[in-house]
């Protein structure tokens, strides 16, 4: 077994046993068992092991994903995590609002996804018009994108 297979064989035992909230917290209890990593090296492993974080009242914290993401939730995830600055129901649509230029691959990533709620998307430099067919399904279409974005998006 290399390196990077035994550290993340104890990062999955750590997630599984403790509710990790920080990277820096992982990155402690890492050190903790005698595996120093750098920040950079710890964010590739979450990316790569597919981590996810859940929330449970105001706090949120580390998870093995064991479902099954197709490489177009991935990547939603991380524009959201990216590029995302506003995402709103709007009547008949969804207002998802990026950093310029990218609400074009927004749009893209939607369309691949193939959402059931989503009649067409409209994208500027820095807007993407989802288009639904009525305000439920609209609501609808924007509960399932805030799946996506990152936990502290929404809070309060």
């Amino acid at each position: 077994m290399n390196k990077s297979e035994h550290r993340h064989q104890l990062i999955r035992a750590l997630v599984s046993k403790n509710k990790i909230h920080t990277q820096a917290e992982l990155q402690a209890l890492l050190a903790e068992n005698d595996i120093q990593v750098t920040q950079a090296t710890l964010s590739r492993d979450i990316k790569t092991m597919n981590l996810s974080k859940v929330r449970e009242e105001d706090q949120s914290y580390y998870v093995l994903n064991t479902g099954s993401i197709s490489k177009w939730e991935k990547r939603l995830e991380n524009y959201m995590e990216d590029a995302l600055v506003m995402l709103r129901p709007v009547q008949h649509q969804v207002i998802l609002k990026t950093l310029p230029g990218l609400a074009q691959s927004f749009g893209a990533v939607i369309d691949a996804l193939d959402f059931k709620d989503v009649v067409a998307t409209l994208c500027g430099d820095d807007v993407c018009m989802i288009i639904c067919e009525d305000a439920t399904k609209a609501q609808t279409c924007f509960e399932n994108l805030k799946k996506y974005a990152p936990p502290f998006f929404f809070s309060e």
